[in-house]
């Protein structure tokens, strides 16, 4: 089971609260966070889009798709083999041979970019073909996982800091995001995938009004 954040030591209450419908109509999910909804600041905002994330029980690529009402795809797509760090999370040997990727998440439609991600993926691990989709297509890897049926599970890194993201590529990362965060994709209890995540200030236009 992935690992559960913990919570905040704040003494607000919980408060649940609906994301705004999204431009296609469709209703946005509801999350339960400690932060009071009231978008009067960065901090809020981010703790409400942060929560929603972790528990929106679907894909980053699904929510990001509800959220802004249009499909969204990887784009500026760079993919290389390496050889595994001392230190890599995903409990393979040095020098055991990894997937470099870097990708922009970016709607369909709007050409708006919405997230980068940075991933490293064990393809000795992952089923036959799924590395193959990512270098010869746009869609994300959620996006893949679902399309093939593929049942995971996300886990915490321990010891990163909330709101912070591993480095995992040499180029450069977004210097002004909403939130970051790194994660690891588990395939029957065998990690498979660490993730990295920017999610871009263009986001906090979708989350409607102040409350």
């Amino acid at each position: 089971m992935p690992a559960k954040k913990s919570a905040s030591c704040t003494k607000w209450p919980k408060h649940r609260f609906t994301f705004p419908a999204s431009r296609d109509g469709a209703t946005g999910p509801t999350v339960t966070t400690d932060a009071p909804m009231r978008f009067n600041s960065v901090v809020t905002l981010r703790s409400c889009l942060e929560s929603a994330f972790s528990q929106s029980g679907t894909t980053v690529t699904a929510f990001l798709e509800q959220l802004a009402g249009e499909p969204v795809d990887a784009h500026e797509r760079h993919h290389a083999m390496i050889e595994a760090g001392m230190a890599n999370f995903l409990g393979v040997e040095e020098g055991h041979p990894l997937l470099q990727r870097t990708a922009v998440l970016q709607g369909r439609r709007s050409m708006q970019p919405y997230a980068r991600v940075e991933s490293l993926l064990d393809p000795s691990r992952l089923p036959a073909g799924f590395c193959r989709q990512l270098e010869t297509g746009n869609d994300p890897i959620g996006r893949i996982l679902c399309k093939d049926g593929i049942a995971f599970t996300r886990s915490e890194l321990p010891g990163l800091d909330r709101g912070r993201a591993l480095v995992l590529c040499d180029s450069p990362v977004p210097e002004d995001y909403l939130f970051a965060r790194t994660y690891r994709i588990d395939l029957d209890g065998v990690a498979v995938i660490l993730i990295s995540e920017w999610f871009l200030r263009v986001l906090e236009s979708l989350l409607g009004p102040e409350r």
